[in-house]
């Protein structure tokens, strides 16, 4: 009698989440499209903090693990390349982002601040190997200012990075 009640539910509880979505759904596309793209695509930069500089642009600062896959005015697809037991230049990503690995190498994460006029390494954080679970899994991340990643292995390391510019 209780497997009847909760197939009766989940039934009734999928006709009504399918309902209430498409009724969003169709409510939305009768918005002023100006209107709606400020209410799907909020800015993704935080720009009352974000005060690093152009040139620490991973494209700028570190072209050599950052390379363009796909580029338009909302949304810059990066491949980062980690070369094997390289450390890749101090570099920022501007925009929220979400990135996966194909390909994860043991490695460490190093996060730099400012002290006077130089970075200096604020935090180290050691990954001896990414479980697996976590390959080809994408996590949303923030902005990033001033980091590098060091390969700790002999073989390269793989990563995308979808960046939402709007």
């Amino acid at each position: 009698m209780k497997i009847s009640y909760l197939l009766i539910g989940l039934v009734i509880g999928g006709i009504l989440g399918f309902t209430t979505a498409k009724f969003m759904v169709s409510e939305n596309a009768t918005a002023n499209p100006a209107d709606q793209e400020e209410l799907v695509m909020p800015s993704t930069k935080n720009e009352a903090n974000w005060n690093w500089a152009d040139s620490l642009d991973a494209l700028k600062a570190a072209p050599e693990s950052h390379k363009i896959v796909y580029e338009d005015s909302s949304v810059r697809i990066l491949q980062v390349i980690l070369e094997a037991n390289q450390t890749e230049p101090m570099h920022v990503h501007e925009w929220k982002s979400v990135m996966w690995f194909t390909h994860a190498t043991p490695m460490t994460y190093y996060k730099y601040n400012v002290k006077g006029d130089n970075f200096i390494i604020e935090d180290s954080i050691p990954i001896p190997q990414m479980p697996q679970e976590v390959l080809n899994h994408g996590d949303l991340m923030d902005a990033e200012g001033p980091h590098a990643i060091k390969n700790s292995s002999d073989q390269q390391g793989l990563a995308y990075r979808v960046e939402f510019k709007k």
